[in-house]
């Protein structure tokens, strides 16, 4: 499934179960109700009345390993509803996004190629008229914007790769690149602080936290975060110490925890520190879609300053030589 595909099942999926049918019914219906992917449900359908694992089935749908093993996590604590929820709404801000990034993206993304066009013209039948001069400052300029757009791109098509993964070690990495690792950032830490919070109102103490976490899909962000922070509680390291240190943590978390209150008031904070950032991750979003089409322009007028160059200089060349 592609990502809107994902969201319609899920929001399917949620709708379902808030009106009362079972998970089972649910994907029965769905192989009726959905003629696009009729054969993919009913295969679904089949293998879950065969005995097969919700979680995995989604795995095989092409769900992430972060979002299965949320919804994983909130099937065992009775919490399916709330979580397909959130994902939900996660999942249609992400769509939105997108489709507003290729809005901006379009017209530069036009300008570009005809650019491209006018390059190579330019090439091909301008420069030959000045084969014999000695100025090449604006192939030399050409040349370095060339590489800066072919970086861009693939820059661009890394960071797409990276969070179709979603797991650990594809989220450290993106928390790494520039302009958009405080983004992912704030993105991994509502995600944790979600799902510590359903933990947190399943009467999980630390421990048994990271106990579970350790047993969820292998590579997840919950699985090797709960292996890390269990392994230096182990060591005989602090809370403290540990959230600090570990940049996907919060450390207003701390704060919530070290409150002394009850897990059930402590649950209800994680969820609201949780709402928190997800506000500040849709702030923060928006910003930068903002921010895509006038640096989309900026490279295009020094695109346009090198094609100038590039055939200027070299006329200013040759009536020096007059």
């Amino acid at each position: 499934m592609n990502l809107e595909e994902q969201l319609e099942f899920l929001d399917y999926l949620k709708s379902s179960l808030e009106n009362g049918f079972s998970l089972n019914s649910s994907i029965e219906l769905m192989a009726v109700l959905w003629p696009q992917k009729q054969d993919l449900m009913r295969g679904l359908d089949l293998r879950m009345k065969s005995g097969s694992h919700f979680y995995l089935e989604l795995l095989n749908l092409g769900f992430s390993k972060t979002t299965v093993t949320q919804i994983k996590l909130a099937m065992q604590q009775g919490s399916l509803i709330d979580c397909l929820t959130q994902l939900v709404i996660l999942n249609r801000l992400k769509i939105e996004q997108i489709k507003k990034l290729k809005s901006e993206l379009s017209y530069p993304f036009v300008l570009a190629t005809m650019m491209i066009f006018l390059l190579v013209f330019m090439q091909t039948f301008v420069s030959n008229q000045f084969s014999n001069s000695d100025e090449h400052t604006g192939d030399f300029m050409i040349v370095g914007l060339i590489g800066i757009v072919l970086g861009s791109m693939y820059y661009f098509a890394k960071i797409l790769t990276l969070l179709a993964k979603q797991d650990y070690g594809s989220m450290k990495k993106l928390s790494k690149y520039p302009v958009l690792g405080e983004i992912i950032k704030i993105y991994v830490n509502y995600l944790l602080v979600y799902d510590i919070g359903l933990l947190l109102a399943g009467g999980f103490s630390l421990q048994k936290m990271c106990e579970y976490a350790k047993a969820q899909e292998k590579g997840s962000l919950q699985q090797y975060l709960g292996q890390k922070v269990g392994k230096n509680l182990a060591e005989g390291k602090s809370l403290q110490e540990i959230i600090k240190k570990e940049e996907f943590l919060p450390d207003s978390l701390l704060v919530l925890l070290q409150t002394g209150s009850k897990r059930k008031n402590l649950s209800d904070r994680c969820l609201i520190l949780g709402k928190s950032l997800f506000n500040e991750l849709t702030n923060k979003i928006e910003k930068l879609v903002v921010n895509v089409q006038p640096f989309c322009f900026i490279l295009i007028g020094l695109c346009v300053v090198g094609m100038y160059l590039k055939l200027l200089l070299p006329m200013y060349a040759m009536m020096r030589g007059i």
